[in-house]
């Protein structure tokens, strides 16, 4: 299975909420004897939890990193010294923090360019 970016935000939210809501759950039913296999179920589904939200936090991190762009033309030169070497990678928080520093009619110009890379994209494709 594909997901992006947004799935696997949304899917790693959700296994947070559930998360809490164990905890929440296990802390009423902590010291009631009765309730001493639901509270080891809960247990063991909190630290699976814990497991497949550090995997999905991991994989996300991973599948994040983007080469880094060069501006040229677009960018004054002190931001091209800043990306000089092509071969470094880096975060999406760390390209949307690149992409904030730029002016609005940059950005702008920016995605315009993507917009346009992409419709040129699918047309060949077609």
């Amino acid at each position: 299975m594909n997901l992006s970016f947004k799935d696997f935000r949304f899917i790693i939210e959700a296994i947070e909420h559930q998360i809490n809501a164990y905890q929440e759950r296990l802390q009423v039913i902590e010291d009631i004897e009765e309730d001493e296999d639901e509270a080891a179920d809960l247990g063991n589904d909190i630290k699976f939890l814990e497991l497949l939200h550090a995997d999905m936090t991991t994989t996300l991190e991973q599948n994040t990193l983007v080469k880094t762009l060069s501006y040229g033309e677009v960018s004054s030169p002190d931001q091209n010294d800043k990306f000089s070497e092509t071969s470094k990678k880096i975060s999406f928080q760390e390209l949307v923090e690149l992409t904030q520093k730029l002016s609005l009619s940059e950005r702008l110009f920016l995605v315009e360019a993507i917009t346009s890379s992409v419709r040129q994209e699918v047309t060949i494709s077609k």
